[in-house]
């Protein structure tokens, strides 16, 4: 028998009355009300799993109210409903943490699909939080690392034990997990030395210093305080930098000509930017309107060159375009979230869509604007994300 209970809030009380007959003929406990005040004080004196609100209204607006439930009330999950659909207040109820936006005018069938939706994942939620629970020796949100943040026990519920106990500070499996007679604080990490002698090094880590070593001699860390530049420009960095100051030093690669493209770029310019869209004259206007913010702008026509320069230079924010030639804006905005995830990423597109800007904030996405925009909205959205 089906016992969940769902909330509806609309000024509209024909509304109010059609989606509480809907879903009662589903088998649903449903209880309505006509404004978000008085949404709150029912919510307060019973226990509701969903609650399906409208944007626009009186006083204290869905927003609001969601923002409230979120808050106050986060096991509680939201549907947004709006006659008033828009990609901004889509991603503005997405980001509030917001588990559908359904636009006004919908069918009895698509309300009743979005409501199952949201219930089959409620209790696939409560039935790992009910595993865990039962196996007692774990909490629900024991994080295996910073470089791994989820729960180990949910990871081992999906996978299983024997994966799990194979994990280290890394993501990769080994043959054997390390134990804590293993682990050296110092290092960090599992040291076959501390496991022998149980004694910290002396100074810095035996291993931390090979690993050191060894990207020296990658050439990975060619801004040093002291040494020559390279084998082909056998100068000293710091006496190099002093005579020529440090814009002309940051241009140099394994050659001893500066890349023109990076020479001459703003030293003082306090963020960095990539956007990656297959139309110059976006890139050239974007580049354009926050060079003036102080912004320091690159451009990528393609993905590929797109990844190669996040590989080798750090953003403070990157635009994305939806569409491109071969490779899709979804896919490029997932890769930079899942090796960049503090990197802020913008969507602009010239084919949005309520559903698509829904999709990329879940992704991770910080905004998402379609084209044309004008340079206000632009600058307004790129500032709040640098803020």
């Amino acid at each position: 028998m089906i016992t969940e209970k769902i909330l509806v809030v609309d000024d509209e009380s024909t509304i109010c009355d059609s989606v509480k007959k809907i879903l009662s003929r589903k088998g649903y406990e449903v209880e309505k009300t006509l404004n978000a005040t008085d949404a709150i004080e029912k919510i307060k004196k019973g226990k509701f799993d969903i609650l399906i609100t409208d944007l626009m209204m009186p006083q204290v607006s869905g927003m609001e109210l969601l923002e409230l439930v979120k808050k106050y009330y986060p096991e509680i999950d939201v549907l947004v409903i709006t006659g008033y659909a828009t990609i901004d207040s889509a991603v503005q109820a997405t980001k509030l943490g917001a588990l559908d936006y359904i636009q006004k005018p919908f069918t009895p069938n698509e309300l009743t699909d979005r409501v199952q939706k949201a219930l089959e994942l409620r209790k696939n939620k409560n039935k790992v939080e009910d595993e865990l629970e039962k196996n007692g020796s774990k909490k629900v949100n024991d994080i295996m690392d910073v470089d791994m943040p989820f729960s180990e026990s949910e990871v081992e519920l999906a996978t299983s034990k024997e994966f799990t106990d194979k994990l280290t500070r890394s993501d990769i499996p080994i043959s054997r997990k390390h134990t804590e007679k293993s682990h050296c604080v110092k290092g960090e990490r599992a040291c076959g030395i501390f496991a022998k002698t149980q004694k910290e090094c002396k100074g810095e880590c035996i291993e931390i210093k090979k690993e050191k070593k060894a990207l020296m001699k990658k050439n990975t860390g060619l801004r040093q305080t002291t040494g020559i530049i390279d084998i082909d420009m056998p100068f000293n960095l710091a006496e190099v930098e002093s005579e020529i100051g440090s814009d002309y030093l940051d241009c140099m690669d394994r050659s001893d000509f500066p890349r023109a493209a990076l020479y001459g770029k703003n030293v003082e310019a306090r963020r960095n930017v990539l956007v990656v869209d297959d139309e110059p004259i976006v890139c050239h206007s974007v580049r354009r309107i926050l060079s003036k913010q102080n912004c320091s702008v690159e451009e990528a026509f393609d993905v590929d060159i797109a990844q190669q320069k996040m590989r080798n230079n750090k953003y403070d924010l990157i635009f994305v375009d939806l569409k491109m030639p071969r490779s899709d804006g979804m896919d490029v905005l997932t890769s930079i979230k899942e090796n960049y995830p503090g990197t802020p990423v913008i969507m602009i597109t010239g084919y949005g869509s309520i559903d698509k800007a829904i999709e990329a904030t879940k992704l991770g996405a910080y905004q998402f604007i379609p084209k044309p925009f004008t340079p206000e909205e632009l600058k307004a959205v790129a500032l709040e994300a640098l803020a």
